[in-house]
């Protein structure tokens, strides 16, 4: 069964449940009104002081109109005054009123004579004796299915109706549901992500599909990243691949070389070797998104990761890297932020001249590596973070142009920012900010603030 014909379906047994009740109702209350006017008149006629009833003694004159159904009982349940047609029946109810309650107690009830319906009213009167008053119900009845009647047409012509109303609701509803799946199909046979979905509402249809368009755009974009990143890569691994296949080439041919110059294009292919596997560690975090990576985040000492990676970075190098850092606390991948940072201070390495330093500051979610070397262009700052990319200094030292790319994903991963800069007094800063920062004092200790010490 069809969304649409469930729909219809649900809207029509709603309809008729609502309309079968309000018909039930007023059909029963139109029945209680009709039957509480008929008790009503019946009482009137027997209104007043029930002993004043001239007559209702067994022996007395006529009470009773010709066009009355009534009749006097007495204690004994006897009928001493009767209509001639037709005889009302007495029961104990009716013989109890005559015998001991007091004069104006009353009762109804219906009952059938000859086949055909009667309200009666019993009223007790004075000295023993109860009044029997009746009303054909015939005509009320009619009346009653005739009302049934026109409910029941009510009811089915409103259920049609919902059936109709529902059908055309569902189309309308289904509409939107209708153009996801054609685009869901088109995407999974052509691989067209630049399919979208008109939208002129905004209910939850409307943002369903917003959404449905809107993961159809990152998944594009997502594509298209990986298409890049496979090209530059390529790119990127031809050069020392290339390298290598001379060098091996050469050492194929070992009897035209001597030993000093096989060693050194053993050396050559070992440097080549640390080089490519760097690019390809870099190549495979580049390829990872931090957003769906499964990377435990918690709240980080952006002061004390910041520490650690420059003392490592020192040794390493042996730069002088002069830590400036405050207690900050951000939320997120205690490694990630580290390996951003570290990545950070390792380029500024490269381009700190002899003798110089690099000074990381750490505050406000902030982090800022400078270094003392020549600064960036100011063509190349807005592309330092692109992809294998490298400036004309920066093509004199190692690196495959991948660093900061990786800096700019974790980072937005964190869902903060990059920048790049030169300083006023020479060389560059680079570095990021991260949101959500709390600062003050904090209980754990913080590593050393100057990591110069070699």
């Amino acid at each position: 069964m069809s969304f649409r014909t469930r729909v219809t379906l649900l809207v029509a047994l709603a309809v008729a449940v609502s309309v079968t009740l309000v018909a039930l109702v007023a059909w029963l209350a139109a029945r209680n009104e009709l039957v509480d006017q008929i008790d009503a008149s019946l009482a009137s006629r027997v209104e007043g002081d029930p002993g004043g009833w001239p007559g209702h003694q067994p022996h007395g004159g006529p009470i009773f109109g010709a066009d009355e159904t009534a009749q006097i009982i007495d204690s004994d349940g006897d009928v001493v005054r009767p209509r001639a047609t037709p005889l009302l029946p007495v029961d104990d109810a009716d013989i109890a009123l005559a015998a001991g309650a007091d004069p104006g107690t009353a009762r109804t009830r219906t009952v059938e004579i000859d086949g055909e319906p009667y309200r009666v009213l019993t009223a007790a009167l004075s000295d023993g004796f109860a009044v029997q008053i009746a009303t054909p119900l015939s005509d009320t009845y009619a009346f009653l299915r005739r009302l049934g009647v026109t409910l029941v047409v009510i009811a089915v012509v409103g259920v049609l109706g919902a059936c109709v109303l529902g059908f055309a609701v569902a189309w309308r509803s289904i509409t939107p549901v209708v153009g996801l799946r054609t685009a869901a199909e088109h995407v999974a046979v052509t691989q067209d992500l630049s399919a979208t979905i008109d939208i002129d509402r905004n209910d939850e249809i409307g943002r369903l599909a917003s959404a449905f368009n809107a993961m159809l755009g990152a998944l594009d974009e997502s594509r298209t990243q990986q298409r890049q990143l496979v090209e530059d890569a390529s790119h990127e691994l031809r050069t020392p691949l290339t390298a290598l296949r001379m060098n091996i080439d050469m050492l194929a041919r070992g009897k035209a070389l001597n030993d000093a110059d096989q060693a050194e294009i053993l050396v050559d292919v070992r440097d080549e070797l640390e080089e490519l596997t760097v690019l390809v560690g870099e190549l495979v975090d580049l390829a990872t998104d931090p957003t769906t990576a499964e990377e435990q985040k918690e709240d980080v000492r952006l002061d004390v990761i910041s520490a650690r990676a420059a003392r490592r970075a020192a040794r390493r190098t042996g730069i002088a890297i002069v830590v400036d850092a405050v207690p900050t606390t951000v939320f997120g991948s205690s490694a990630s932020l580290e390996r951003a940072v570290a990545n950070l201070v390792d380029n500024a390495c490269k381009f700190s001249p002899v003798g110089g330093q690099v000074v990381l500051t750490v505050g406000d979610g902030r982090v800022a590596v400078a270094d003392e070397g020549e600064g960036i262009p100011a063509a190349d700052l807005p592309h330092i973070f692109d992809r294998f990319f490298r400036s004309e200094q920066a093509r004199s030292v190692p690196g495959s142009g991948l660093g900061l790319s990786i800096v700019r994903q974790i980072v937005e991963g964190h869902d903060g920012c990059v920048f790049a800069e030169n300083a006023p007094s020479g060389g560059a800063v680079v570095g990021f900010d991260l949101p959500d920062v709390e600062q003050g004092a904090v209980d754990a200790p913080m590593d050393s603030a100057s990591s110069g010490d070699q």
